[in-house]
């Protein structure tokens, strides 16, 4: 039993030690979308990867103290967060990132029209041009039925092979395609890692609680 309590103690250190690292990740995720989310998304990403690493303290130092108390807590704040990710998977509305990155591009061309140059990053970043195609720049008269150089490949517009002929509403959307499911998968690899961390912190914490109560006899 020593040798198999030992073993699960050193994962369950192990797996904390994961968790955390995946806490970071998840915060400096956040962090780096910004921008490129809507900011109550990136709020939420960064409370959720600060718990992540709040409980994987928990779970390193219950751990190595042996400490069932400590455990114990580490167990009920694992359920919370088991629900929390359930909750989250359940309302959890999809492809929020290409939502937001489409409508950024919506913004930008209402922009572009009484301020030229407002989709240059745009343009650059996903190699299209306007909102549905460079006949968009034509349509609004741009300095005399031509398309920036960022619409171009090399900013050079002197070929017409170099204009991109995709608007940036079809690339955003392309570019954003596979954001549910690779969120959906993200979403249940973390209920699925939470329960596996869980099942071994149950197991600690009631043989550390059965070896205390037999010091106590």
């Amino acid at each position: 039993m020593g040798c198999a309590t030992g073993s699960i103690k050193y994962s369950l250190f192990l797996f904390n030690a994961l968790w955390a690292i995946l806490g970071i990740l998840v915060i400096v995720f956040g962090g780096l979308g910004w921008g490129a989310m809507p900011q109550q998304y990136a709020i939420g990403i960064m409370v959720l990867g600060g718990i992540i690493l709040l409980i994987s303290m928990f779970g390193c130092f219950g751990a190595i103290r042996e400490s069932s108390r400590m455990l114990w807590t580490y167990v009920s704040l694992l359920l919370v967060l088991l629900v929390l990710i359930a909750v989250f998977i359940f309302f959890n509305t999809r492809d929020v990132f290409k939502r937001y990155a489409m409508q950024t591009v919506e913004d930008h061309w209402q922009l572009e029209l009484t301020k030229p140059g407002s989709m240059d990053l745009i343009q650059k970043t996903y190699s299209c041009c306007g909102r549905y195609g460079a006949g968009d720049y034509i349509a609004i008269g741009h300095r005399n039925n031509t398309v920036p150089s960022s619409c171009c490949k090399g900013n050079n517009c002197l070929n017409p092979l170099n204009v991109y002929t995709d608007g940036c509403l079809s690339k955003v959307e392309a570019a954003f395609a596979d954001e549910a499911s690779t969120s959906r998968y993200f979403e249940w690899g973390l209920l699925g890692f939470d329960l596996i961390i869980l099942g071994l912190a149950i197991i600690l914490a009631i043989h550390y609680s059965n070896r205390r109560r037999r010091y106590n006899y």
